[in-house]
């Protein structure tokens, strides 16, 4: 006879809390090792959980839906059925709440479990009813909704009516912004005019022509981003150095490789690629910074910042300087898709060692990205502006794209910075060289 312990595990390095969104088991189950038991949000993503050690499920602790401390405990297995759990369960509360206190305070009280689960759904005709596959399916035959879990959790804690709510993800897929749009709208409530009216968001007046203002709570992404750029920010000693391309041989080849077997090309796929070259000679760029030491690589595995709507991910292109500009673009797009649907493993972002964070496609002259750390460099992409250049002694119209290198002071110094960027415009300014 023994008592396990399921513990909610740490699926990133930064990850303190998580939510359970959606369990696999229930109790009078019998667990192998290694099988899938929950799928966990966690700061980054939407992950599965495997159970290290199998068991009987004998009592679920923190229910689906419900936010928890990382080595909190959530289930409790034993290894034959029908023990005596009592014990176990109460000791168990005791550990929750010793984790759930805040520093140096007292801890709460043993007989809660201490997280915060959000209000249940009313149940009303047509109500949809979450599946442990993350689909919502209505009481009537007529209609299956796919959400992703991020927005079947904050529809439920919202009191939202899945079935009302028209998905904007592939194949018609409810995702974050879905949900929050219907919130705005009021188009979706459930229940009595009294739930759907507590279901808005709660406005209050803060000008006198009757303007209002709405708090949202922050996601546990969206807490972990605020902490992660204050700390880099505030630790870390930036310093900047922007280059302007000449982008017109760039645009030309992207436009070439689009009608020659259509190829789909991107900017941002060449910006990688010659990046990813660059670093190879310029080493102390594709590096971390641990304190007393530098730790430089020989692979250039790059970070491509992707906006979902919980904030941002970086899921990474290892190696990319051994792959064409092709395999790097289908690296991309299938990132920024599981990225988008939340199912990113953590092994897809944890890691790299630079990361290219592009804004090209919202038209933006030139920004400063911030350092991702433990890396030591960042460089944002800028759109390509119609802007005249000099050749050959004379001024004709042209096109422009500024690059800003974002360098923490500590690992790299400003001949570091400038001689990389001026390695990656060279290889920009002669792109033909990158399909090779």
């Amino acid at each position: 006879m023994a008592i396990i312990e399921q513990t909610l595990p740490a699926k990133s390095p930064t990850m303190t809390e998580g939510t359970i969104v959606s369990w696999r088991i229930k109790p009078g189950d019998v667990v192998k090792s290694g099988q899938v038991i929950a799928e966990i949000q966690t700061d980054k993503a939407v992950v599965e959980w495997e159970a290290l050690d199998g068991g009987h499920v004998a009592v679920i602790l923190i229910p689906a839906g419900a936010q928890a401390f990382v080595n909190q405990v959530a289930a409790i297995f034993t290894s034959t059925p029908g023990e005596d759990t009592a014990a176990a369960v109460t000791a168990a509360k005791a550990t929750n709440a010793a984790l759930a206190a805040p520093a140096g305070g007292e801890a709460a009280p043993t007989d809660v479990v201490p997280v915060m689960t959000p209000a249940p759904m009313p149940t009303v005709a047509g109500a949809p009813t979450l599946h442990p596959t993350g689909s919502f399916t209505k009481s009537s035959p007529t209609r299956t909704v796919r959400v992703s879990p991020v927005a079947a959790r904050f529809a439920v804690s919202n009191k939202l009516d899945l079935g009302k709510v028209k998905g904007s993800g592939p194949d018609g897929r409810i995702v974050l912004r879905d949900v929050e749009d219907a919130l705005r709208k009021g188009s979706a409530p459930i229940g009595s005019s009294e739930s759907a009216a507590k279901a808005k968001p709660k406005l209050a007046p803060f000008r006198a022509d009757g303007a209002t203002q709405s708090d949202v709570p922050l996601s546990p992404m969206r807490q972990v981003i605020a902490k992660r750029l204050l700390e880099a920010t505030t630790t870390i000693p930036h310093f900047y150095v922007t280059e302007a391309v000449d982008a017109a041989a760039l645009v030309a080849i992207k436009d070439q490789c689009a009608t020659y077997d259509s190829i789909k090309v991107t900017i941002n796929d060449l910006v990688v690629r010659a990046a990813a070259l660059a670093l190879r000679l310029h080493p102390k760029v594709n590096a971390t910074y641990h304190g007393n030491a530098v730790r430089l690589f020989d692979s250039a595995d790059i970070c491509v910042a992707v906006a979902i709507p919980d904030g941002l991910i970086t899921p990474i292109v290892f190696k990319a300087h051994a792959k064409s500009v092709r395999q790097i673009g289908d690296d991309v797009r299938r990132l920024a898709k599981k990225a988008a649907e939340g199912k990113l493993q953590p092994n897809e972002f944890q890691g790299g060692t630079f990361t290219v964070s592009n804004l090209g496609m919202f038209g933006i002259e030139q920004f400063n990205a911030i350092i991702n750390p433990p890396q030591v460099a960042i460089l944002a992409v800028a759109g390509i502006k119609d802007e005249p250049v000099v050749r050959a002694g004379q001024v004709v119209p042209g096109k422009v794209l500024r690059l800003t290198l974002s360098a923490d002071h500590r690992a790299v110094d400003g001949a570091d910075a400038a001689a990389f960027l001026k390695t990656l415009r060279e290889l920009l300014e002669a792109p033909a060289g990158l399909l090779v």
